[in-house]
């Protein structure tokens, strides 16, 4: 949330301009095929890369596989999928190297800090819920503390590399007035074309027809497997009801871990930022009575949300009409904290200067550190007790229950009578079809998957609230499908052929007319039967109604007023396209797009040198042997998906 506020360590940047000319060099070694595959052995068949002292193991690829596709590369993909994925990780590994290579570094401190951030539920109160529930946590996700911090560490050494191949992009004012004006010209056009869709009403459809091209594509449609359950749901509200917590163990907790309940000084504050990173210095002037302009309305009564929305250029509050929330000492720059934390509430400050600009700033509310009273924290505390009562009871019954599935069904219901657990029984189930009271669960459907009738599950949590014991009833095996089975399949995939092929015949026949020297809509509609549309204004940013993405029909917005363009090969379909009218860019609407506009243009570029960087940084570690790629280890992990 306080990016913006944090200093920036712009002295490394000027490394990033050697990096870019080492860049230049490395590329033209990277497209020669084959270069940089290093050596093929390694004594060690799991290890598939070294990036200095790192290894890149088959477990971490087999890991990344099963997060992203679960396991299931598609058939005859795995010679493409698994190297690809080994070059990424070996990518960023080598980034994060060389950014430690350049001086940057990421203290224990800051890896705190970031966890925090991303993990306010294991500072319960404001204090650390301790190393055994930070690694239980983790563990959840399949991760331990050493792997999660390690990679939280190069994340951050990559970002930071990103942020100087941004802050060293420069866009000129040509080049943003040229993106404003190729954005926001318009043109009318006078359309006609064909594509499946549009003719998709011509295609008749009759039973005979539809036998016929069932029969000649049967082996293709098949009723696939089908399971039924009988499905225990365990879930947290509803056991939880039974549960209760007394009053002297909470007291006892509180008594116990009072520091947990001890808060910092910190100030609700609102600001209005105008930045002055990356303007010319003449600017700044002008920035800086801008700001003192805002203050004046403000002191004068403007309503100071408003304002913000309006006029504050940082992107994490603005839209909130600068709403910062609460802030602790030491999240803010020096200049920013000193004044929130000297100003009463309410109280409006003067425009502060700090390295990302001018700040008006406003304190909203201001606490002093303090100790939160039993009474404020009663609700909190039991339903942390609860939780953890909860969730003893529902894997004890959990496990109960599958114990007692295995030997009855009689049994097992039983128990769940007895603990207020939902039985249901869920019929046919295809693969990917939702199962009542689990939905669509890629944990339950890797639990069920292979169990003969009969066969339990492991108790499967679902949800954080909720976890599911199931027994397979029935199997019902796929089968060859009779027409009945998928008719409304095969109906729609006779009208996408017939559709499919009907547009291609008119589309040639089209553009047979077209070398002949017919290209205007009208005429063409006339003779094929079709209807020719004119649009309202369109950028290429919009869309062409009847035919697509205006950005499809560059040729259109290039030619000139009156010309007929075509044919244009548009998603599947053949069009042709008149210039009715065209219009300029209102050049007075630039200033409240450049913005915007510099950003994404800086954007764009800064991914591409960064992809760059990468590129190069792995290119010379490479001719400094501190990268050693396997490729005999990765042909064999290759070879093991193929299998």
């Amino acid at each position: 949330m306080f990016d913006l506020f944090r200093s920036r360590e712009r002295t490394v940047r000027y490394l990033l301009g050697a990096l870019l000319l080492l860049v230049a060099a490395s590329m033209v070694i990277t497209l020669v095929p084959g270069y940089g595959t290093g050596w093929a052995g390694g004594s060690d068949p799991t290890i598939l890369a070294e990036v200095g002292d790192h290894r890149v193991t088959a477990q971490d690829v087999r890991k990344i596989i099963q997060r992203e596709v679960k396991g299931n590369i598609p058939e005859g993909m795995a010679s493409v999928y698994v190297p690809s994925v080994v070059q990424q990780l070996v990518a960023f590994r080598a980034t994060a190297l060389m950014a430690q290579e350049m001086g940057f570094r990421v203290t224990d401190e800051e890896l705190a800090r970031i966890v925090r951030e991303l993990y306010p539920q294991l500072w319960p109160g404001g204090t650390f819920a301790g190393k055994e529930a930070y690694a239980q946590f983790l563990a959840s996700q399949n991760l331990t503390i050493p792997e999660f911090e390690e990679t939280l560490r190069t994340q951050v050494l990559q970002a930071r590399l990103d942020t100087l191949a941004l802050e060293s992009t420069i866009v000129t004012p040509q080049e943003v007035e040229a993106e404003f004006r190729r954005r926001n010209e318009a043109v009318k056009l006078q359309t006609v074309g064909v594509n499946p869709a549009i003719v998709r009403s011509r295609v008749t459809v009759n039973d005979a027809d539809l036998a016929a091209f069932f029969e000649k594509k049967k082996a293709s449609y098949r009723v696939p497997e089908k399971r039924s359950f009988l499905i225990f749901a365990l879930d947290e509200a509803q056991i939880g009801a039974t549960v209760q917590v007394p009053e002297e163990q909470l007291r006892q907790v509180y008594a116990q871990q009072q520091d947990r309940f001890r808060t910092p000084e910190r100030v609700r504050a609102r600001h209005i930022l105008i930045k002055t990173v990356d303007r010319p210095a003449a600017e700044i002037p002008a920035l800086q009575k801008k700001a003192e302009d805002l203050l004046k309305q403000l002191k004068g009564g403007a309503d100071f949300a408003g304002l913000a929305k309006k006029n504050s250029e940082d992107p994490g509050s603005a839209a909130k009409g600068g709403d910062l929330d609460w802030i602790t000492r030491g999240q803010t720059v020096p200049e920013f904290e000193q004044a929130a934390f000297t100003l009463k509430p309410r109280e409006l400050s003067g425009v502060i200067k700090t390295q990302y600009g001018f700040h008006i700033i406003q304190v909203l509310e201001h606490e002093a550190a303090r100790l939160r009273p039993f009474e404020e924290v009663r609700a909190e505390l039991a339903g942390e007790a609860k939780r953890a009562q909860v969730y003893d009871k529902m894997q004890t019954v959990a496990d109960q229950i599958r114990a007692a599935l295995v030997r009855s069904r009689d049994e097992a219901e039983k128990i769940a009578r007895e603990n207020s657990v939902l039985v249901v029984r869920s019929e046919n189930v295809g693969q990917g079809d939702p199962v009542q009271e689990i939905g669509v669960n890629p944990q339950f459907t890797a639990a069920v998957q292979g169990l003969p009738v009969n066969g339990v599950t492991p108790v499967v949590q679902i949800s954080p609230a909720k976890l599911v014991v199931a027994q397979v009833t029935a199997i019902h095996p796929a089968r060859q499908a009779e027409l009945n089975d998928v008719l409304a399949d095969v109906r729609q995939a006779y009208i996408i052929e017939k559709s499919t092929e009907l547009a291609s015949k008119i589309g040639a026949e089209m553009e047979a007319r077209a070398k002949a020297g017919v290209k205007d809509p009208a005429q063409l509609a006339k003779e094929f039967g079709l209807e020719a549309k004119t649009s309202d204004f369109v950028t290429r940013v919009m869309s062409v109604e009847g035919v697509g993405p205006a950005s499809d029909m560059e040729e259109a917005f290039r030619a000139e007023t009156g010309a007929s363009v075509g044919p244009l090969h548009i998603r599947g379909g053949v069009f042709f396209a008149k210039v009715i009218e065209k219009r300029p860019a209102d050049m007075t609407q630039l200033a409240t797009q450049r913005t915007s506009i510099l950003q994404e243009i800086k954007g764009q570029r800064a991914r591409e040198r960064s992809e760059l960087l990468r590129a190069g940084i792995v290119e010379e570690l490479t001719r400094r042997k501190k990268i050693k790629i396997y490729e005999q280890n990765i042909q064999r992990l290759v070879a093991a998906y193929s299998r």
